[in-house]
């Protein structure tokens, strides 16, 4: 839980939340893994569009293919899209590094021997 003190904003997170939050960053890559290679797999011949051998059967499965694996199709939105998650993902994590790495200097400061 946050707690959040009045006086001046601040607010303290306790390090059991960090490491819960870190759990839920390694399933967020697994889950973004999973994602990838589904990604991927849309871009094989096992999702040609098969809609004959005419011109215009033709031309519309070449326009699905492009829609589908292109970088301006949706292949390159997932991909952009998964970028910046993974972008997101390495900023929180140095984000819950620093904060245990503060969390562990301040507390070093109240230790008596």
């Amino acid at each position: 839980m946050y707690v959040e003190e009045s006086a001046g904003g601040n607010w303290q997170v306790e390090p059991e939340q960090v490491s819960a939050f870190a759990a839920a960053v390694e399933q967020v890559r697994a889950d973004l893994a999973r994602i990838t290679s589904e990604v991927a797999e849309l871009s094989t011949p096992n999702y040609a569009p098969m809609l004959g051998t005419s011109p215009v059967g033709q031309e519309l499965a070449e326009k699905f293919t492009d829609r589908m694996g292109s970088e301006g199709g949706l292949h390159g939105q997932l991909t952009t899209a998964l970028s910046r998650m993974e972008e997101f993902i390495a900023s929180a994590e140095k984000s819950a590094a620093q904060y245990l790495q503060v969390d562990g200097d301040n507390s070093s400061k109240f230790k008596f021997v």
